[in-house]
């Protein structure tokens, strides 16, 4: 059972400012929990707030998980869904605060029965290939970030969008003229366009074999993302629109995009993330697992879901990137355009107790 529940507030400076159209980001903040059980099990979680994506902030988690501490205390650690209803029950919203718990309870089954989390989920591969992301800036950064990116051997890079048309034409053509021929390309608008301004970039980007468009339009506006994905010649995938599996299913039901980013933040966690890869795959629609600004307990987090589970298509699990300390050991880790984990059992991670004090 859950003996103690811990958790722990933390700031980290970032390398350089992350600038995306909905807002600029300069340092981490965030939550890491650890839970233990009653014979000596710990596992450990990552919770970040994101006001300008899901609305939570620092102040909303802590409270999301003083509530949910002594919810759950004493609670079988292994009834992970019936802790999640506990959760559902008491706290509204805060998906980042059971993002956190639940990714612990994971950890904590897969140590239990001696399997990392990814073999749990599936297995399905034993490195999954990730985009490093291009943020908001000037042509000529958009061109330095691409190239130094292919050059670390990534397979795919992805440019953030939102400056009109004119500018991101030329973010875009500059990105794909330094990754060069045979690396994936994405777009993500973050919501910043119309969607016939989406359509007229669509149009003119289809040259550089973009991948896909990545959430052209405002969230809320799933009729605007179907006209897009109906006019654009690019599919187009749902990003912001999505948070958990009933999203997933209104976007499918409306047949307004044609794939679907799974953050584990918006979601939850694992358990009901990996409720939005199945109504994807029964619909024929590839799954992204991305990422917001994390460490890498929460990017490990991330890979095993993406390891682990056959119709995740795309990885975007970079954000650890952007920091400049580590609070862990054996996290997820590079080698030739993969994100890896150690496969040991669990997420196969280690937390510098430091890291908060």
């Amino acid at each position: 059972m859950i003996a103690n529940f811990d958790f722990y507030r933390l700031e980290i400076p970032m390398v350089k400012e992350f600038r995306i159209s909905l807002g600029s980001t300069r340092k981490y903040e965030g939550f890491l929990v650890r839970l233990r059980t009653d014979d000596g099990i710990e596992g450990w979680g990552e919770g970040v707030p994101t006001p300008f994506i899901t609305g939570e902030t620092t102040g909303s988690v802590e409270a999301a998980l003083s509530a949910i501490r002594e919810a759950v205390a004493g609670m079988d650690e292994a009834s992970i869904e019936k802790i999640w209803e506990r959760m559902q029950g008491i706290v509204v919203g805060s998906y980042a605060a059971k993002c956190a718990v639940d990714t612990a309870l994971w950890d904590i089954a897969g140590k239990r029965c001696g399997l990392p989390v990814s073999s749990m989920l599936g297995g399905y591969r034993e490195g999954v290939r990730t985009s490093f992301t291009v943020d908001l800036g000037t042509i000529g950064e958009a061109g330095k970030s691409a190239e130094e990116f292919a050059g670390m051997g990534l397979g795919a890079v992805k440019v953030k969008l939102g400056l009109g048309v004119a500018d991101d034409y030329e973010r875009v053509r500059v990105a794909r003229e330094k990754i060069g021929a045979g690396k994936m390309l994405y777009v993500d608008f973050n919501q910043s366009y119309t969607p016939k301004k989406a359509v007229e970039l669509s149009q003119k980007i289809h040259r550089f074999e973009v991948e896909f468009l990545e959430q052209p339009t405002p969230a809320g506006d799933i009729a605007g993302l179907k006209y897009v994905r109906e006019h654009s010649p690019l599919p187009v995938m749902a990003d912001e629109s999505v948070h958990g599996p009933e999203d997933a299913l209104e976007i499918v039901r409306r047949e307004a995009a044609d794939m679907i980013n799974l953050k584990l933040m918006k979601a939850g966690g694992i358990t009901r993330g990996r409720k939005v890869v199945e109504i994807a795959e029964a619909a024929g629609m590839p799954v992204m697992i991305g990422c917001m600004v994390e460490t890498k307990v929460a990017v490990t987090a991330g890979t095993h879901a993406a390891m682990g589970m056959r119709n995740v298509r795309y990885a975007d699990l970079d954000g650890y990137t952007s920091l400049r300390d580590d609070v862990t050991k054996n996290g997820v880790y590079l080698r030739k355009g993969e994100n890896r984990v150690s496969g040991r059992p669990g997420l196969g991670i280690e937390v510098d107790p430091g890291a908060w004090k």
